[in-house]
């Protein structure tokens, strides 16, 4: 009997005693990582204990849970310093472009034509610039839910005809072979009309700067959905833009050169989201096709 005592004593004090190492390192291990907030490292164990391996797998989702939110904090903290970047970029363009005709108006062996040209300059880079600003502004309101919208009945077909009378010129002087399928009938959603003209103004203006040759416009019930397909050729996107287009200042023109800002795509998938509804792209080279989702 004594015997069979002093040997369960003797396995107890064991497993104690490897309780106590296993839970002294996994303490070392806790203190290594928070000492290198960069590593992935993960706790193990060594112990045969159920509850400790257990309580280690909690310790450890913690641990992957943190480590998400710092890849995350840091991918955002890479994202605004890009964004800014490309804001002061964009910004300081116009500004430099007007300071510099602004200079040569100063000059006094100006003609009188040199003089109006300069100045048309000058006010056409000064509305670029408001456009450009107001964008922003536009884009913030949007991202704090604080933008207003007047939701009312509307019907889609007239909107969309009123946007093409505006910009039809501008296509059609472009070169552009223009399809239009619009079939009449009830054309009526729950929108904001000035939120919905806005929408399809940048979608014909963005055909205009960065389409070429054909634009195919459809307006009506497709797959059971009321929505409006815009196709256009394109040789400045890539396969791999797809994912990128609705980002903020996401421009396929990598180095900023045609000052075009990347807001309009952005601008237009903000406005959707704020009424309720849903824009996606595709991209099958050369047909670039934007769907606004009504329904």
């Amino acid at each position: 009997m004594g015997v069979v005592f002093v040997g369960t004593t003797i396995l107890f004090a064991a497993l104690y005693w490897l309780l106590r190492r296993s839970v002294k390192r996994a303490a070392g291990q806790v203190r290594q990582i928070q000492s290198d907030l960069h590593t992935n490292r993960q706790i193990r164990s060594d112990s045969p204990d159920k509850q400790l391996e257990a309580l280690l797998v909690e310790v450890n989702r913690l641990l992957t849970a943190k480590q998400e939110d710092r890849i995350r904090h840091e991918r955002k903290e890479r994202e605004i310093r890009k964004q800014i970047a490309n804001i002061t970029h964009d910004l300081r363009t116009p500004l430099t472009s007007m300071l510099g005709y602004i200079e040569l108006l100063q000059e006094d062996n100006l003609s009188a034509e040199e003089t109006q040209e300069y100045l048309t300059i000058v006010e056409n880079r000064t509305k670029a610039l408001r456009s450009l600003i107001s964008g922003f502004y536009d884009l913030a309101r949007m991202e704090a839910y604080d933008y207003p919208v007047i939701l009312q009945k509307l019907d889609l077909l007239v909107l969309l005809k009123r946007a093409l009378a505006d910009c039809y010129p501008e296509i059609s002087a472009a070169g552009f072979q223009v399809v239009l399928d619009l079939p009449e009938g009830n054309c009526s959603v729950i929108a904001d009309e000035e939120i919905v003209m806005r929408i399809y103004m940048n979608l014909l203006q963005n055909v205009r700067k960065h389409g070429q040759h054909f634009m195919y416009l459809f307006q009506g019930v497709k797959d059971g959905r009321y929505v409006t397909i815009l196709s256009n050729e394109t040789s400045s996107l890539q396969e791999e833009d797809l994912p990128h287009l609705f980002e903020r200042s996401f421009t396929a023109d990598r180095s900023r050169t045609k000052h075009n800002t990347g807001l309009g795509l952005t601008i237009v998938q903000g406005l959707m989201q704020q009424m309720g509804y849903r824009i996606h792209a595709e991209y099958n080279a050369p047909l670039f096709t934007i769907h606004l989702e009504w329904d």
